[in-house]
């Protein structure tokens, strides 16, 4: 069988060929990964399913049990959470860096802090003048 560019085929199948196009004959990308995120969310056990995080609840214990590149992950969701709340939008790398460890040591002191507190705010943001 003779293989033909898509561009001929689609050519034949305009002059009334019997060919057809090759997105006729062949499902989308998208359609395709819309279909089995589909197919896999509904059979997916409810075990496996994502649950959502409330980290109004988090702790510094929290924190000072995640690994390293868990507390660096953290550090800059806080970062952009912060900066959100405050309607900054530049964030500064160098706090952000400097975050994990900053935390650690808050968080070494009071394990019972809230993450999404005015002290760790402060770590990532200048206090805001009274």
């Amino acid at each position: 069988m003779r293989r033909i560019g898509f561009r001929a085929a689609h050519v034949a199948f305009e002059k009334g060929g019997s060919m057809r196009t090759r997105s006729t004959i062949f499902p989308t990308v998208p359609a395709l990964t819309a279909a089995s995120l589909i197919v896999m969310t509904a059979f997916a056990p409810s075990s496996v399913r994502a649950e959502g995080i409330d980290l109004t609840r988090a702790r510094c214990a929290d924190f000072i049990a995640m690994t390293e590149g868990d507390q660096s992950q953290l550090s800059l969701w806080l970062a952009g959470y912060f900066a959100g709340s405050a309607t900054r939008p530049v964030l500064d790398l160098e706090k952000i860096t400097a975050a994990p460890a900053g935390l650690t040591a808050l968080c070494t002191k009071s394990p019972q802090l809230p993450l999404v507190g005015p002290e760790a705010r402060d770590i990532f943001m200048p206090p805001t003048a009274p």
